[in-house]
């Protein structure tokens, strides 16, 4: 099987990279390319940048691509050059030694699941999400909440298609993540867990999720997010519909918080 890490780099995650390519360069599984999509480098500045041999980078920077965009051309060029399985990773964040020989793993055993995902740690080794499922299966278990990231996922390449990959174009949404995941689910397949697997964690105020839990902000991703998958589908029609009865002064944080994004605003289905 062929496999990479894919990742895309741009300027303002500059002090994190260096990390991020010593956790691939660290890999207990040595057969594990590197592909690098550059969002915003010039020519000069990408030359500056100590990148490993290994890498194959596909420069985007005259492109001038959208966050989504840069994020659907990183897939896009995984499966144009060959890979069966690529294993997402932030500019931002680095990742256990273990994580691609785990991937592999999990893949050999079923090449029936269409995406893997592994747990988030923060740099002071705790978990950021207190439980995860075993598998997902079920749009229920993220369409009010989330916990698939382009940092600690990976997708079977062979799974999906060009025309699928052509149709994410139609996402406007600041969270890209959750939008691949759910069309994902509901157009291909399921996800399973890959433990003793771990993606660290940079949570800070810049993230699209940001460091706390703001109500308004969860109810304008929301907003956007189910209005987008509306046109797809009739149960996030529902959802958008019933977002809409809810009375942004009657929102309060969730109790059963699992430190999942988007997870305080539960509405009955």
């Amino acid at each position: 099987m062929k496999t990479c890490f894919a990742t895309v780099i741009y300027k303002q995650a500059r002090p994190y990279l260096q990390e991020l390519l010593d956790s691939v360069d660290n890999q207990t599984d040595k057969d594990t390319d590197l592909l690098i999509i550059n969002d915003n480098y010039t020519e000069s500045e990408l030359a500056e940048l100590d990148l490993p041999d290994y890498a194959v980078v596909v420069d985007c920077h005259d492109k001038q691509l959208s966050i989504v965009q840069t994020r659907i051309e990183m897939l896009k060029q995984a499966k144009k050059l060959g890979y069966d399985l690529a294993i997402l990773i932030d500019a931002d964040d680095a990742c256990s030694a273990t994580r691609a020989e785990e991937y592999k793993k999990a893949y050999e055993l079923d090449k029936t699941k269409v995406f893997f995902y592994n747990e988030f740690v923060t740099e002071d080794g705790e978990k950021v999400f207190k439980t995860l499922p075993e598998t997902v299966t079920d749009i229920k278990q993220i369409s009010q909440q989330n916990f698939l990231g382009l940092s600690n996922t990976g997708i079977n390449l062979n799974a999906i298609s060009e025309e699928f990959l052509d149709s994410l174009n139609e996402c406007t949404s600041p969270v890209f993540d959750w939008y691949l995941f759910t069309r994902l689910l509901l157009d291909v397949g399921n996800g399973i867990m890959v433990k003793n697997a771990a993606t660290i964690y940079r949570i800070y105020e810049n993230n699209t999720a940001g460091t706390s839990r703001d109500l308004k902000k969860e109810y304008d991703v929301k907003q956007k997010h189910y209005s987008i998958l509306s046109g797809r589908y009739e149960y996030f029609k529902k959802l958008a519909n019933k977002l809409q009865g809810v009375r942004e002064d009657s929102l309060k944080l969730s109790i059963n918080h699992q430190g999942y994004w988007w997870s305080d605003i539960q509405m009955e289905e």
